[in-house]
This record gives C-alpha cells, sequence and structure tokens, in this order.
C-alpha cells in the first residue's frame, strides 16, 4: 500500500479578508509540499474566517459567499494546488442560487 503524507494547518484569518487568507494559505500549502505532503487540510472557512460571520445579516453573507466551483477564491485554490501538486481542503461561504452554506 502506498503512503500519502497529510498535513493539518491552521492559521489566524482576517475576517472577510480573502486575499490576505489564500495568500496564507499558499504560504502554507508551499510549506506542506516541502515537506512531503500530497494533501493539506486547513480549518473550518479558512478562506472567509468563520466566527464574524455570527454578525452579519443574511444580505452580508450572501455578498461575501461565493459559487463553487466557479467563484475565484475556488480558481485560487486550483491554482495553488496544481502549482504545488496537492490536494486542498478548504472551507467558505458558499452561494447556490438564493442558498448560502458553510463548504
Amino acid at each position: 500500500m502506498k503512503e500519502i503524507n497529510i498535513a493539518t494547518a491552521q492559521f489566524q484569518t482576517r475576517n472577510g479578508d480573502k486575499k490576505y487568507n489564500l495568500s496564507r494559505i499558499e504560504e502554507l500549502t508551499s510549506e506542506a509540499a516541502g515537506k512531503g505532503a500530497r494533501i493539506v487540510s486547513f480549518h473550518e472557512m479558512s478562506i472567509t474566517s468563520y466566527t464574524f460571520t455570527n454578525k452579519l445579516s443574511r444580505p452580508e453573507i450572501f455578498d461575501l459567499a461565493e459559487e463553487v466551483p466557479s467563484g475565484e477564491s475556488t480558481e485560487q485554490l486550483v491554482r495553488i494546488a496544481g502549482k504545488y501538486n496537492v490536494a486542498l481542503l478548504a472551507g467558505l461561504v458558499e452561494k447556490e442560487g438564493e442558498q448560502v452554506y458553510n463548504t
């Protein structure tokens, strides 16, 4: 049976700052891949942050949400995964039609 190295990573997210959070995801993915990880798993809602969403209205949450797989954050994750040849697990607020999900 082939061994697969899996890394878990967690960092201090910035509330709603997808650009910053994705940059940290890329930094930590680079580090994990450099140590042999083939799968890198990040914490819940690592792209958007989690706890601050409790204070947002539904329209604000909807504005923060993205479609998957066509959203910009998903496209960035695909780019990062390809660059480092890993599978990534990272969460965000997803929207589909009028519904939002924690994915």
